[in-house]
């Protein structure tokens, strides 16, 4: 068991539910033992078009005193910290700002987001071509986070432009800034990591498109990353996709893998689940007991 004191907080698909169930939903995680969940990319989308669900999450989160510990920043073509428009870039910095606020607001503590893979995989633009991009966007970022206390955490995925390579790529240029780490995704490390008889034929369409009929296994995420960690999704898959399923239902080895998370990740502060309850049907009290069994810490 960890000596870290640690914070363990879930995700949950309640976006897909009424919003007169959020209250409700929020109690089952209290009702499971839980405090803290994550403030998660569908709601950062809505907060950012109807300024009153603001005070809907917030009484929520007050009435079962629940904290959005973790926040996710929104992501795709419009948000990625690689986006490449001169028309949109202005807005979506200033977008980035607004979220942030929100999520410390409501106690949020680290703020995920991804580098971008649109113009990657779209436009097949080279790695070296979209990183100024994403490193001005970093630049303007990084003083409010310091202002509100988060630390931004960039999550590593499954395209060439974001690898571990080249998340670290970023990591570095900040010269190890204290409030920039980097989210670790064992559910995308496990889709890019080889192991015997792996056939590449199988991965999602998707990844295939994204490297252009040319993947590129990638063994050892972890300990590329492990000295800059901050935070993880934690979830499985069968290593051919983005399942997001709870662990067990996949291949990972989740017992060395938290072995690995609890005493090689010195900056960790926090460990999420990403699992997709919704899609997968998965009630609360199971999703709760399987992360406990992982994590016996897990509160």
């Amino acid at each position: 068991m960890s000596e870290k004191k640690l914070i363990y907080s879930h995700y949950f698909s309640s976006h897909k539910h009424d919003d007169q169930l959020l209250p409700q939903l929020f109690g089952e995680f209290k009702a499971n033992g839980i405090s803290t969940l994550v403030l998660t990319d569908p709601w950062m989308n809505r907060l950012l078009k109807e300024p009153f669900f603001f005070s809907t999450l917030k009484y929520a989160a007050h009435k079962q005193q629940i904290t959005l510990r973790e926040a996710h920043a929104p992501y795709g073509e419009c948000f990625d910290l690689c986006s490449v428009s001169a028309a949109r870039r202005p807005q979506m910095i200033k977008d980035h700002i607004t979220c942030m606020r929100y999520a410390a607001e409501l106690g949020s503590k680290t703020y995920t987001i991804h580098i971008g893979a649109w113009d990657s995989v779209v436009f097949n633009t080279p790695n070296v071509e979209i990183r100024p991009y994403a490193l001005d966007t970093l630049e303007q970022l990084l003083p409010e986070a310091e202002k509100l206390g988060i630390i931004i955490a960039v999550e590593n995925s499954f395209e060439r432009s974001n690898t571990p390579d080249e998340v670290i790529y970023y990591l570095d240029h900040f010269n190890n800034h204290p409030n920039l780490g980097c989210c670790f995704d064992a559910g995308h490390a496990n889709i890019m990591a080889g192991f015997p008889g792996k056939q590449h034929e199988k991965y999602i369409p998707n990844l295939h498109f994204a490297w252009r009929g040319k993947i590129e296994e990638y063994n050892g995420a972890f300990e590329k990353l492990a000295p800059q960690i901050v935070t993880c999704h934690l979830h499985d898959n069968n290593g051919y996709g983005d399942d997001h399923q709870l662990p067990g239902n996949g291949i990972i080895n989740w017992q060395e893998l938290a072995d690995k998370l609890l005493n090689h990740a010195p900056r960790l502060v926090s460990i999420q689940s990403e699992v997709s309850t919704l899609e997968h049907a998965i009630p609360v009290r199971v999703l709760c007991e399987k992360f406990r069994e992982i994590f016996p810490d897990w509160e």
